[in-house]
């Protein structure tokens, strides 16, 4: 059987296209779509449609049960049942998905019994939170605290897995998970006075990261390893700025906290891993770097701040210019990387072809 990579990540990229173009008429560029609703569901393709499928893909693919990959396909087929105009539908789909992907969550945590895995179980639950509640209300803000929490225990998780080996004293740990209850419970009461205690358990967890994760020692490395490091203390120093937005008074305080978090801190997580999790759901022994990555990861942050200065000083000429740089940018290093992917699987076709 082929990688369900090469028929589920499709529809990923598909949501990630629309859901691009959809972000980019919603700032004001003037481009036309065969079907509006991209853009009113930017937010649900972008989150379910793209990062659903991907998140759920990497961890069902180590299982190597076929019927788990109806997981994935759950995400990403929504956006399809979303463009015929049947949106409960997509709607049930993304909670489908949701609930597959909590009990797979909390099948490996019962085997290993590891905190990251405990952390990615709890990210699960606020996943699905996030779509039943955009089902039942049609709420995106009401829907976004949770979609945060999400992946902010996701990406915890997964670098608390990847940093287990290095020793940790008890207050650290206390620290860690003194941050995610206070930005858990705070985030539930945001519309009740705990505005301020999100802000600084945002702040407090991204200097946590700062100060515990490996990706310090990875600057002193070389190749794809630093690259890896810069991308997540990028990540880490957006998720502050998140925080730092909290204080702000601008009109558009939404729209710059949504995306410091959802573009800064979260896919600089992903330009991060790509060149790790790709190969791997392709089973492939290879991992994809070039310098060119630095422009991809330099475009997107400086683009980023470009958009968040736009938002907090109302110059929307340069607010949506980095918004389009944004999208362009984040497909620019994806593209990048399914070259280099490509290139590496051709040479060794013909390197086996040469070999006979």
């Amino acid at each position: 059987m082929k990688s369900p990579f090469l028929y589920i990540v499709p529809l990923a990229l598909i949501s990630l296209i629309l859901g691009v173009i959809g972000g980019w008429i919603r700032l004001g560029w003037g481009i036309s779509l065969f079907n509006p609703v991209p853009v009113s569901q930017h937010g649900v393709f972008m989150v379910g449609g793209f990062l659903g499928t991907l998140v759920s893909l990497e961890r069902v693919v180590t299982f190597h049960k076929p019927a788990l990959f109806l997981i994935p396909f759950s995400f990403g087929i929504s956006v399809l049942t979303f463009l015929t105009g049947h949106a409960p539908v997509s709607h049930i789909l993304l909670m489908a998905g949701s609930i597959g992907y909590l009990v797979v969550c909390f099948v490996i945590f019962r085997k290993f019994k590891n905190e990251g895995d405990f952390l990615l179980a709890l990210g699960a639950v606020f996943q699905f939170t996030g779509h039943f509640v955009l089902y039942k209300t049609q709420s995106y803000p009401m829907a976004f605290a949770a979609w945060m929490l999400f992946f902010l225990f996701t990406i915890v998780g997964e670098r608390l897995e990847l940093s287990r080996f290095l020793p940790r004293k008890k207050y650290q740990k206390t620290e860690l998970y003194f941050w995610l209850i206070s930005i858990s419970v705070s985030s539930a009461l945001y519309h009740y006075g705990s505005s301020f205690i999100l802000n600084i358990s945002l702040i407090g967890l991204a200097t946590w990261l700062l100060r515990n994760d490996i990706s310090i020692i990875n600057l002193k490395k070389q190749g794809s390893y630093k690259f890896l490091g810069i991308s997540l203390l990028a990540g880490f120093c957006w998720l502050i700025i998140t925080g730092l937005l909290g204080f702000s008074e601008s009109p558009l305080k939404y729209d710059a906290l949504l995306h410091a978090f959802f573009i800064g801190f979260v896919l600089n997580m992903i330009l991060a891993h790509a060149p790790v999790i790709f190969p791997a759901m392709l089973k492939i022994n290879f991992k994809p770097f070039h310098p060119i990555f630095y422009l991809w990861l330099t475009l997107l942050n400086l683009s980023l701040l470009m958009r968040i200065s736009g938002d907090l000083f109302t110059n929307n000429s340069i607010r949506i210019t980095g918004g389009l740089l944004n999208g362009l940018s984040f497909a620019g290093y994806l593209v990048n990387v399914a070259i280099l992917i490509i290139k590496h699987q051709i040479y060794e076709k013909n390197y086996k072809i040469r070999s006979i």
